[in-house]
């Protein structure tokens, strides 16, 4: 039978264990007790099977009229951030996420707007 109970601090050598040895990328042990997260363990009477984090976060999505045009693109890209930082601290969420498959886009959002590459998804945590 499995069953499940929130994360202890005692239980970060085996969350580190399994982030170590996944071969898909994930963020940091500490981003699963962090405040604004609650993170589950979920076992069965041979031990621990996973962790699942649940975070309150806001995702962007966004189409440009003019892929081209990456001047006016990127203001507005800084723009959108900007107030989408301002609407997650307002409304308690604790991360923006986003995903694309344009690597020069990917390069701008972690270099100019602060986000950090999680596998396909890029997250800028608000500290709310």
């Amino acid at each position: 039978m499995v069953t499940s109970r929130p994360l202890e601090e005692k239980d970060i050598p085996m969350l580190k264990t399994a982030l170590d040895q996944d071969t898909y990328e994930h963020c940091q042990p500490g981003e699963y007790l962090m405040q604004g997260a609650y993170s589950v363990v979920y076992e069965d009477e041979q031990g621990p099977i996973g962790v699942l984090r649940y975070t309150k976060t806001l995702r962007l999505v966004a189409v440009w009229c003019n892929n081209a045009d990456k001047r006016r693109n990127a203001a507005s890209a800084v723009q959108a951030v900007k107030d989408a930082v301002e609407q997650a601290k307002a409304n308690g969420y604790t991360d923006i996420v986003c995903q694309t498959d344009s690597e020069s886009l990917k390069r701008f959002y972690v270099t100019q707007l602060g986000f950090k590459e999680a596998g396909r998804t890029l997250v800028l945590y608000t500290g709310k």
